[in-house]
Protein backbone atom coordinates (compact mmCIF):
# COMPACT_ATOMS: atom_id res chain seq x y z
CA UNK A 1 0.00 0.00 0.00
CA UNK A 2 2.90 2.39 0.80
CA UNK A 3 4.27 1.98 -2.72
CA UNK A 4 0.98 3.09 -4.19
CA UNK A 5 0.47 6.13 -1.98
CA UNK A 6 2.35 9.38 -1.47
CA UNK A 7 1.63 10.98 1.93
CA UNK A 8 -1.44 8.80 2.14
CA UNK A 9 -2.72 9.87 -1.28
CA UNK A 10 -3.69 7.39 -3.98
CA UNK A 11 -1.88 8.13 -7.27
CA UNK A 12 -5.27 8.28 -9.01
CA UNK A 13 -6.06 11.47 -7.09
CA UNK A 14 -2.86 13.15 -8.27
CA UNK A 15 -3.55 12.08 -11.84
CA UNK A 16 -7.14 13.35 -11.57
CA UNK A 17 -6.07 16.77 -10.33
CA UNK A 18 -3.30 17.11 -12.90
CA UNK A 19 -5.72 16.17 -15.71
CA UNK A 20 -8.09 18.84 -14.46
CA UNK A 21 -5.51 21.60 -14.05
CA UNK A 22 -2.68 21.20 -16.57
CA UNK A 23 -4.65 21.43 -19.86
CA UNK A 24 -6.65 24.40 -18.56
CA UNK A 25 -3.44 26.03 -17.34
CA UNK A 26 -1.80 25.69 -20.77
CA UNK A 27 -4.86 27.00 -22.60
CA UNK A 28 -5.37 29.79 -20.06
CA UNK A 29 -1.76 30.98 -20.40
CA UNK A 30 -2.09 31.12 -24.18
CA UNK A 31 -5.42 32.95 -23.97
CA UNK A 32 -4.22 35.54 -21.46
CA UNK A 33 -1.05 36.16 -23.47
CA UNK A 34 -3.15 36.62 -26.58
CA UNK A 35 -5.50 39.05 -24.80
CA UNK A 36 -2.55 41.11 -23.53
CA UNK A 37 -1.03 41.15 -27.00
CA UNK A 38 -4.32 42.37 -28.46
CA UNK A 39 -4.07 45.46 -26.25
CA UNK A 40 -0.91 46.23 -28.23
CA UNK A 41 -2.58 45.62 -31.61
CA UNK A 42 -2.92 49.32 -32.43
CA UNK A 43 0.72 49.93 -31.63
CA UNK A 44 1.83 46.95 -33.72
CA UNK A 45 -0.35 47.99 -36.66
CA UNK A 46 1.23 51.44 -36.43
CA UNK A 47 4.62 49.86 -37.03
CA UNK A 48 3.26 48.15 -40.14
CA UNK A 49 1.26 51.04 -41.60
CA UNK A 50 2.94 54.24 -40.38
CA UNK A 51 6.55 53.16 -39.93
CA UNK A 52 6.34 50.58 -42.75
CA UNK A 53 8.20 47.97 -40.72
CA UNK A 54 8.51 44.51 -42.25
CA UNK A 55 6.24 41.70 -41.06
CA UNK A 56 9.20 39.68 -39.74
CA UNK A 57 10.28 42.54 -37.49
CA UNK A 58 6.74 43.03 -36.21
CA UNK A 59 6.56 39.32 -35.38
CA UNK A 60 9.84 39.63 -33.46
CA UNK A 61 8.46 42.61 -31.53
CA UNK A 62 5.31 40.59 -30.74
CA UNK A 63 7.42 37.69 -29.46
CA UNK A 64 9.43 39.97 -27.18
CA UNK A 65 6.18 41.49 -25.88
CA UNK A 66 4.83 38.01 -25.10
CA UNK A 67 7.97 37.27 -23.08
CA UNK A 68 7.46 40.44 -21.04
CA UNK A 69 3.84 39.41 -20.33
CA UNK A 70 4.78 35.97 -18.93
CA UNK A 71 5.23 37.02 -15.26
CA UNK A 72 1.68 38.43 -15.27
CA UNK A 73 -0.11 35.90 -17.46
CA UNK A 74 1.20 32.71 -15.82
CA UNK A 75 -0.05 33.38 -12.23
CA UNK A 76 -3.48 34.49 -13.49
CA UNK A 77 -3.70 31.44 -15.76
CA UNK A 78 -2.78 29.20 -12.82
CA UNK A 79 -5.52 30.78 -10.71
CA UNK A 80 -7.94 30.18 -13.57
CA UNK A 81 -6.89 26.53 -13.97
CA UNK A 82 -7.12 25.68 -10.27
CA UNK A 83 -10.42 27.50 -9.88
CA UNK A 84 -11.97 25.79 -12.90
CA UNK A 85 -10.71 22.35 -11.91
CA UNK A 86 -11.78 22.47 -8.26
CA UNK A 87 -15.12 24.08 -9.20
CA UNK A 88 -15.88 21.20 -11.54
CA UNK A 89 -14.91 18.56 -8.97
CA UNK A 90 -16.95 20.34 -6.31
CA UNK A 91 -20.02 20.85 -8.50
CA UNK A 92 -20.09 17.16 -9.45
CA UNK A 93 -19.68 15.97 -5.86
CA UNK A 94 -16.22 14.46 -6.29
CA UNK A 95 -14.69 16.57 -3.50
CA UNK A 96 -17.41 15.33 -1.15
CA UNK A 97 -16.76 11.74 -2.27
CA UNK A 98 -13.05 12.11 -1.56
CA UNK A 99 -13.79 13.43 1.93
CA UNK A 100 -16.17 10.52 2.54
CA UNK A 101 -13.38 8.09 1.57
CA UNK A 102 -11.05 9.58 4.16
CA UNK A 103 -9.08 12.10 2.06
CA UNK A 104 -8.89 15.48 3.80
CA UNK A 105 -8.99 18.83 1.99
CA UNK A 106 -5.31 19.60 2.74
CA UNK A 107 -4.43 16.25 1.17
CA UNK A 108 -6.51 17.15 -1.90
CA UNK A 109 -4.57 20.40 -2.17
CA UNK A 110 -1.14 18.75 -1.76
CA UNK A 111 -0.58 17.86 -5.48
CA UNK A 112 -1.71 21.36 -6.46
CA UNK A 113 0.68 22.86 -3.92
CA UNK A 114 3.61 20.89 -5.33
CA UNK A 115 2.63 21.91 -8.85
CA UNK A 116 2.39 25.57 -7.78
CA UNK A 117 5.92 25.42 -6.36
CA UNK A 118 7.22 23.98 -9.64
CA UNK A 119 5.47 26.73 -11.61
CA UNK A 120 6.83 29.34 -9.15
CA UNK A 121 10.41 28.15 -9.72
CA UNK A 122 9.92 28.29 -13.49
CA UNK A 123 8.39 31.77 -13.25
CA UNK A 124 11.25 32.94 -11.05
CA UNK A 125 13.81 31.77 -13.62
CA UNK A 126 11.86 33.42 -16.45
CA UNK A 127 11.56 36.65 -14.47
CA UNK A 128 15.24 36.73 -13.53
CA UNK A 129 16.79 35.83 -16.87
CA UNK A 130 14.43 35.08 -19.79
CA UNK A 131 12.08 38.05 -19.50
CA UNK A 132 14.91 40.62 -19.06
CA UNK A 133 16.53 39.24 -22.21
CA UNK A 134 13.26 39.71 -24.07
CA UNK A 135 12.79 43.21 -22.65
CA UNK A 136 16.28 44.19 -23.72
CA UNK A 137 15.79 42.80 -27.22
CA UNK A 138 12.46 44.66 -27.41
CA UNK A 139 14.13 47.95 -26.42
CA UNK A 140 16.85 47.52 -29.02
CA UNK A 141 14.34 46.53 -31.68
CA UNK A 142 12.14 49.57 -30.98
CA UNK A 143 15.16 51.87 -31.04
CA UNK A 144 16.36 50.36 -34.31
CA UNK A 145 12.94 50.60 -35.92
CA UNK A 146 12.40 54.15 -34.69
CA UNK A 147 15.75 55.32 -36.00
CA UNK A 148 15.35 53.60 -39.35
CA UNK A 149 11.81 54.83 -39.88
CA UNK A 150 12.07 58.28 -38.32
CA UNK A 151 11.84 59.78 -41.81
CA UNK A 152 8.29 58.40 -42.14
CA UNK A 153 7.17 60.92 -39.48
CA UNK A 154 8.40 63.89 -41.52
CA UNK A 155 6.14 65.89 -43.84
CA UNK A 156 7.19 67.50 -47.16
CA UNK A 157 7.63 71.25 -47.02
CA UNK A 158 7.34 71.38 -43.21
CA UNK A 159 10.16 72.32 -40.83
CA UNK A 160 10.98 69.36 -38.58
CA UNK A 161 12.38 70.61 -35.26
CA UNK A 162 14.09 68.37 -32.74
CA UNK A 163 15.43 66.03 -35.45
CA UNK A 164 18.42 64.83 -33.35
CA UNK A 165 19.19 68.48 -32.57
CA UNK A 166 18.67 69.68 -36.15
CA UNK A 167 16.00 71.67 -37.95
CA UNK A 168 15.23 69.94 -41.27
CA UNK A 169 13.13 70.92 -44.27
CA UNK A 170 12.70 68.75 -47.37
CA UNK A 171 10.47 69.48 -50.37
CA UNK A 172 10.13 65.80 -51.34
CA UNK A 173 10.26 62.73 -49.06
CA UNK A 174 10.33 59.03 -50.04
CA UNK A 175 9.82 57.06 -46.77
CA UNK A 176 10.28 53.62 -48.33
CA UNK A 177 13.79 54.53 -49.44
CA UNK A 178 14.58 56.96 -46.60
CA UNK A 179 15.31 59.60 -49.24
CA UNK A 180 14.98 63.40 -49.10
CA UNK A 181 15.02 65.86 -52.01
CA UNK A 182 15.89 69.59 -51.91
CA UNK A 183 17.00 69.63 -48.30
CA UNK A 184 17.65 72.54 -45.96
CA UNK A 185 19.23 71.90 -42.53
CA UNK A 186 20.07 74.25 -39.69
CA UNK A 187 22.61 72.67 -37.33
CA UNK A 188 23.07 74.50 -34.03
CA UNK A 189 24.55 71.63 -32.04
CA UNK A 190 27.73 73.71 -31.73
CA UNK A 191 26.40 77.06 -30.59
CA UNK A 192 29.57 78.94 -31.47
CA UNK A 193 29.57 77.70 -35.08
CA UNK A 194 26.01 77.02 -36.31
CA UNK A 195 25.69 75.66 -39.83
CA UNK A 196 23.12 76.20 -42.56
CA UNK A 197 23.23 73.37 -45.10
CA UNK A 198 21.48 72.99 -48.44
CA UNK A 199 21.59 69.87 -50.60
CA UNK A 200 19.84 68.44 -53.61
CA UNK A 201 19.35 65.03 -51.96
CA UNK A 202 19.72 63.24 -48.66
CA UNK A 203 19.70 59.60 -47.53
CA UNK A 204 19.10 58.41 -43.96
CA UNK A 205 21.05 55.29 -43.03
CA UNK A 206 21.48 53.29 -39.81
CA UNK A 207 24.71 51.59 -38.79
CA UNK A 208 23.75 49.23 -35.96
CA UNK A 209 27.36 48.10 -35.45
CA UNK A 210 28.57 51.53 -34.36
CA UNK A 211 25.20 52.76 -33.08
CA UNK A 212 24.87 55.78 -35.38
CA UNK A 213 22.24 57.19 -37.67
CA UNK A 214 23.84 58.91 -40.68
CA UNK A 215 22.25 61.53 -42.89
CA UNK A 216 24.22 61.49 -46.16
CA UNK A 217 23.77 64.67 -48.21
CA UNK A 218 24.85 65.09 -51.81
CA UNK A 219 25.55 68.06 -54.10
CA UNK A 220 25.13 70.95 -51.69
CA UNK A 221 26.71 73.76 -49.71
CA UNK A 222 27.53 74.55 -46.09
CA UNK A 223 27.19 78.09 -44.78
CA UNK A 224 29.12 78.74 -41.57
CA UNK A 225 27.70 81.47 -39.37
CA UNK A 226 30.56 83.23 -37.58
CA UNK A 227 28.21 85.15 -35.25
CA UNK A 228 30.01 88.32 -36.31
CA UNK A 229 28.19 90.53 -38.86
CA UNK A 230 31.41 92.38 -39.67
CA UNK A 231 33.49 89.23 -40.10
CA UNK A 232 33.76 87.02 -43.19
CA UNK A 233 31.14 84.38 -43.78
CA UNK A 234 32.25 80.99 -45.08
CA UNK A 235 30.70 78.78 -47.71
CA UNK A 236 31.84 75.24 -48.50
CA UNK A 237 30.54 73.30 -51.48
CA UNK A 238 30.47 69.51 -51.30
CA UNK A 239 29.63 66.49 -53.39
CA UNK A 240 28.96 64.20 -50.41
CA UNK A 241 28.61 65.23 -46.77
CA UNK A 242 27.74 62.92 -43.85
CA UNK A 243 26.03 64.12 -40.67
CA UNK A 244 26.37 61.53 -37.92
CA UNK A 245 23.39 61.50 -35.57
CA UNK A 246 24.70 59.74 -32.46
CA UNK A 247 22.52 57.01 -30.94
CA UNK A 248 25.07 55.97 -28.34
CA UNK A 249 27.85 53.44 -28.25
CA UNK A 250 27.95 50.17 -30.14
CA UNK A 251 26.05 47.00 -29.39
CA UNK A 252 23.74 46.69 -26.40
CA UNK A 253 24.97 50.03 -25.06
CA UNK A 254 23.36 52.12 -27.74
CA UNK A 255 20.32 52.43 -25.49
CA UNK A 256 20.46 52.53 -21.72
CA UNK A 257 19.10 49.57 -19.82
CA UNK A 258 15.79 50.03 -18.08
CA UNK A 259 15.36 48.23 -14.70
CA UNK A 260 13.18 45.41 -16.19
CA UNK A 261 15.94 44.70 -18.74
CA UNK A 262 18.62 43.78 -16.20
CA UNK A 263 19.06 40.07 -15.60
CA UNK A 264 19.49 39.07 -11.97
CA UNK A 265 23.29 39.20 -12.04
CA UNK A 266 23.29 42.66 -13.62
CA UNK A 267 20.60 43.81 -11.18
CA UNK A 268 22.74 42.84 -8.19
CA UNK A 269 25.71 44.69 -9.70
CA UNK A 270 23.65 47.80 -10.30
CA UNK A 271 22.31 47.71 -6.74
CA UNK A 272 25.89 47.90 -5.46
CA UNK A 273 26.79 50.67 -7.90
CA UNK A 274 23.87 52.96 -7.04
CA UNK A 275 23.71 52.30 -3.31
CA UNK A 276 24.54 55.95 -2.62
CA UNK A 277 21.75 57.16 -4.93
CA UNK A 278 18.71 56.44 -2.75
CA UNK A 279 15.92 56.91 -5.38
CA UNK A 280 17.72 54.75 -7.97
CA UNK A 281 18.60 52.16 -5.31
CA UNK A 282 14.99 52.01 -4.14
CA UNK A 283 13.75 51.60 -7.73
CA UNK A 284 16.11 48.69 -8.39
CA UNK A 285 15.28 47.09 -5.04
CA UNK A 286 11.56 47.25 -5.89
CA UNK A 287 12.34 45.64 -9.25
CA UNK A 288 14.26 42.82 -7.57
CA UNK A 289 11.46 42.07 -5.08
CA UNK A 290 8.86 42.41 -7.86
CA UNK A 291 10.29 39.45 -9.77
CA UNK A 292 10.15 37.11 -6.79
CA UNK A 293 6.79 38.44 -5.62
CA UNK A 294 5.05 37.88 -8.97
CA UNK A 295 6.53 34.38 -9.15
CA UNK A 296 5.32 33.53 -5.65
CA UNK A 297 1.86 34.71 -6.70
CA UNK A 298 1.46 31.27 -8.31
CA UNK A 299 1.44 29.70 -4.84
CA UNK A 300 -0.92 32.39 -3.52
CA UNK A 301 -3.31 31.94 -6.44
CA UNK A 302 -3.25 28.15 -6.14
CA UNK A 303 -4.47 28.45 -2.53
CA UNK A 304 -6.99 31.15 -3.43
CA UNK A 305 -8.33 29.23 -6.44
CA UNK A 306 -8.61 26.04 -4.38
CA UNK A 307 -10.57 27.74 -1.59
CA UNK A 308 -12.88 29.69 -3.90
CA UNK A 309 -13.52 26.50 -5.87
CA UNK A 310 -14.62 24.83 -2.61
CA UNK A 311 -16.91 27.60 -1.40
CA UNK A 312 -18.74 28.05 -4.72
CA UNK A 313 -22.07 26.29 -4.84
CA UNK A 314 -23.20 23.79 -7.41
CA UNK A 315 -24.32 25.17 -10.72
CA UNK A 316 -22.15 28.30 -10.57
CA UNK A 317 -19.07 26.86 -12.25
CA UNK A 318 -19.67 29.33 -15.10
CA UNK A 319 -18.81 32.12 -12.63
CA UNK A 320 -15.24 30.81 -12.37
CA UNK A 321 -14.05 32.94 -15.30
CA UNK A 322 -15.63 36.08 -13.85
CA UNK A 323 -14.17 35.35 -10.40
CA UNK A 324 -10.74 34.74 -11.94
CA UNK A 325 -10.77 38.00 -13.87
CA UNK A 326 -12.09 39.87 -10.85
CA UNK A 327 -9.48 38.49 -8.45
CA UNK A 328 -6.71 38.98 -11.01
CA UNK A 329 -7.74 42.60 -11.59
CA UNK A 330 -8.01 43.37 -7.87
CA UNK A 331 -4.62 41.75 -7.21
CA UNK A 332 -2.97 43.65 -10.05
CA UNK A 333 -4.42 47.01 -8.93
CA UNK A 334 -3.31 46.34 -5.36
CA UNK A 335 0.12 45.28 -6.58
CA UNK A 336 0.60 48.38 -8.76
CA UNK A 337 -0.59 50.69 -5.98
CA UNK A 338 1.60 49.11 -3.31
CA UNK A 339 4.65 49.07 -5.62
CA UNK A 340 4.14 52.74 -6.50
CA UNK A 341 3.87 53.60 -2.82
CA UNK A 342 7.11 51.71 -2.17
CA UNK A 343 8.84 53.68 -4.94
CA UNK A 344 7.95 56.94 -3.21
CA UNK A 345 9.57 55.70 -0.01
CA UNK A 346 6.31 55.44 1.90
CA UNK A 347 7.11 51.86 2.94
CA UNK A 348 10.08 49.54 2.62
CA UNK A 349 10.42 48.09 -0.91
CA UNK A 350 9.95 44.50 0.24
CA UNK A 351 6.82 45.40 2.23
CA UNK A 352 5.15 47.30 -0.61
CA UNK A 353 5.85 44.63 -3.22
CA UNK A 354 4.94 41.63 -1.06
CA UNK A 355 1.90 43.17 0.67
CA UNK A 356 -0.68 41.97 -1.94
CA UNK A 357 0.61 38.39 -1.57
CA UNK A 358 0.24 38.53 2.20
CA UNK A 359 -3.27 40.03 1.95
CA UNK A 360 -4.54 37.49 -0.59
CA UNK A 361 -2.95 34.58 1.28
CA UNK A 362 -4.61 35.78 4.48
CA UNK A 363 -7.93 36.08 2.64
CA UNK A 364 -7.57 32.50 1.42
CA UNK A 365 -6.98 31.10 4.93
CA UNK A 366 -9.90 33.14 6.28
CA UNK A 367 -12.25 31.74 3.61
CA UNK A 368 -10.99 28.21 4.25
CA UNK A 369 -11.52 28.57 8.01
CA UNK A 370 -15.12 29.68 7.43
CA UNK A 371 -15.70 26.80 5.01
CA UNK A 372 -14.20 24.23 7.40
CA UNK A 373 -16.57 25.26 10.18
CA UNK A 374 -19.66 24.36 8.13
Amino acid sequence: MSERRILGLPPQLTQLLLREVLPTFAVGTAVFLFIMLMFQAIRLSEFLVVHQVGLIEVLKISFYLLLSFLPIAVPIAFLFAVLMGISRLNSEGEILALQASGVSLPQVYYPLGVLSIVVTVLCAYWSLYTVPRGNRAFELMITKVSSEKVISQMRPGVFQEGFFGLVVLAEHITPLKNELKKVFIYDEREESHPLAITAKAGLLRTDAEVGTLTLRLSDGSIYIDQKDPAGPQKKIDFDVYDINLDLGTAGDGWREYSPPSYNFTQLLQRLEEVRADLPAYRQLLVEAHRRFSLSFACVVFSVLGFVIGLVTQRGVRSAAIILCLLMGTVYWLAYVGASSYALTGGVAPWMGVWAPNFVFLGLSFWLYARFAKK
